[in-house]
């Protein structure tokens, strides 16, 4: 037996004693081991973040290091002598460990011309879709940082935010991205990078938001996109990327919530399992290469809000099942060759197309009677489609309908008076079709901004038309809004009015345009105008 020596402990071990019940030599020296071992521990912490409050300034430095312009001085303040980064601009650091954990270096100032805007609080953030106007960030890089983004940009390893949108950002991704672990918003919409997407992006498993559009990236979507399993927004438009929609998407990605993609070189079909996707909201497709039909699997998208589909090499029949998606707002399906109109502060700019774009959607059959019954639907654009039979008359059906364009197609029968239920339209151009009849005088016809059927065989007396009759006129053409998001509201209006016939200009400078030609109307043009 190994004997126990007794000794009398000094009393400032005493109370160490009573709370740690030391009765012997052998206890005391474990726990002083342990404490000792404490001690150790805690300094090692300390030393940790001191090191980590070191690597992030490093790295925040060496990123301006590669910033070769900064008109408005976002990064000045960047001064190497300050002992951590937290109070420097765009910076934003954890409470408690002191480490970076977001970098806002965004150049978009106005919220009306974000197509991205994220606010991250608490780890929650809002996502605003408003009008994107040229005039604004994209086009004018006066104002904005340019360079390149630093390798360095991995040395930040507890980041969860990354803004950089709106700026003149060039070059190659860096792989060093893919050692950003926790990193759940990113967004570089709105630069001039280019190359492929990195494959060591996978390694961000975290993400919750990928903007990457209006940039200059090529090549196909990794299929890693499918592995993000809190991946709510993945936003790519505008940019070479080719290939197909990888089915991924569809698969294991159903917290998605919104999908931009158009713009790009995409071909192939529309993946059928993104009505997989319960919970999204807006799918963004337009201006891509994309064949084949339109699934009827995406009539399960019941909080869908926003499609447009517009632009494409699509064919077949328009699936009923689009009519299950009771949330949809704004419907696109085509856009016409021609002059566009553009929605813009109250007026009706003519923009032109862009040489080479065109639109190839053309579709069997008629118009599903499901989808005219959509009970919120705001706004549908289906011209010049090859749509034929009677012309749809369930439109009441749709009591938030605001602008309806079925113009070229091959549509017979008559305007229904159920539009009279529509008190919000402002946008009916039918016009090209075979329509035949009289003009409902129960449509407020002279209430309309843009109203257009002309080259049709329309008959009869035209009725009167008063301004004196709306109870108000509106002011202006706003964006339309599509719950939380403005949408990115790229809607033009077709030209395919051939005589326009300008009936009004109210105080605020709205013109109004109608157009009633190359009908068969009877009567005296005297009994139209009040």
């Amino acid at each position: 037996m190994v004997p126990i020596r007794i000794f009398k402990m000094p009393k400032t071990l005493q109370n160490y004693n009573r709370h740690y019940r030391l009765g012997n030599s052998l206890n005391f020296d474990k726990s002083l081991n342990s404490l000792v071992g404490i001690l150790i521990i805690c300094s090692l912490v300390v030393l940790a973040e001191a090191d980590g409050y070191d690597e992030d300034k490093d790295a925040l430095l060496k990123l301006k290091s590669a910033i070769t312009e900064d008109p408005l001085g976002f990064t000045s303040n960047w001064n190497p002598k300050d002992r951590d980064p937290c109070s420097w601009y765009g910076v934003t650091c954890d409470s408690q460990s002191g480490r970076v954990t977001a970098l806002n270096l965004s150049s978009n100032s106005n919220g009306s011309c974000s197509l991205l805007s994220l606010q991250a609080t608490g780890g929650n953030f809002s996502l605003l879709f408003p009008y994107l106007h040229e005039s604004d960030g994209y086009k004018n890089y006066s104002s904005k940082l340019r360079g390149k983004l630093s390798l360095a940009i991995g040395g930040l390893t507890q980041l969860r935010v990354l803004l950089l949108g709106f700026n003149g950002f060039s070059g190659e991704l860096p792989l060093e991205i893919g050692k950003l672990y926790l990193l759940e918003i990113l967004d570089l919409g709105f630069n001039a990078f280019y190359g492929n997407i990195p494959l060591t992006l996978q390694n961000c498993t975290s993400l919750r938001v990928i903007n990457l559009s209006w940039n200059r990236f090529n090549g196909t979507i990794p299929s890693f996109f499918g592995q993000f399993p809190d991946l709510q927004v993945v936003s790519l438009s505008f940019n070479m990327l080719s290939g197909s929609i990888p089915e991924e998407l569809g698969e294991n990605c159903r917290s998605l919530e919104h999908i931009h993609m158009a713009g790009n070189l995409f071909s192939g079909s529309i993946p059928k399992n993104l009505g997989n996707c319960s919970k999204l909201r807006s799918l963004i497709l337009s201006s891509n290469m994309l064949q084949d039909d339109i699934p009827s699997s995406l009539g399960k998208l019941v909080n869908l809000q926003a499609l447009d589909l517009s632009r494409n090499f699509l064919s077949g029949v328009l699936p009923p099942e689009l009519g299950n998606c009771k949330q949809l707002e704004v419907l696109v399906l085509k856009h016409n060759h021609g002059t566009l109109y553009s929605r813009d502060n109250g007026s009706l700019p003519i923009q032109p197309v862009v040489e080479g774009e065109g639109d190839f959607n053309f579709f069997d059959g008629g118009l599903p009677d499901s989808i005219t019954r959509l009970p919120n639907l705001r706004l549908f654009w289906a011209p010049n489609m090859n749509l034929v039979g009677v012309f749809p008359q369930n439109w009441g059906s749709c009591p938030k309908l605001e602008m309806l364009n079925l113009a070229q197609n091959f549509f017979t029968g008559q305007i229904p008076t159920s539009l009279r239920n529509c008190r919000s339209l402002y946008f009916l151009d039918v016009s090209s079709n075979n329509l035949t009849g009289p003009l409902p005088e129960e449509i407020s016809i002279s209430c309309m901004v843009v109203f257009n059927v002309s080259q049709n065989f329309l008959s009869e007396d035209i009725p009167r038309i008063s301004h004196r009759e709306c109870p108000k006129m509106p002011g202006a053409l706003s964006p339309l809004h599509v719950d939380m998001l403005g949408f990115y509201a790229s809607f033009f209006y077709s030209k395919a009015i051939m005589s326009i016939a300008p009936l009004s200009s109210p105080s605020d400078g709205l013109v109004v345009l109608h157009d009633l030609s190359s009908n068969r109307f009877t009567g005296p043009c005297s009994s139209i105008f009040n």
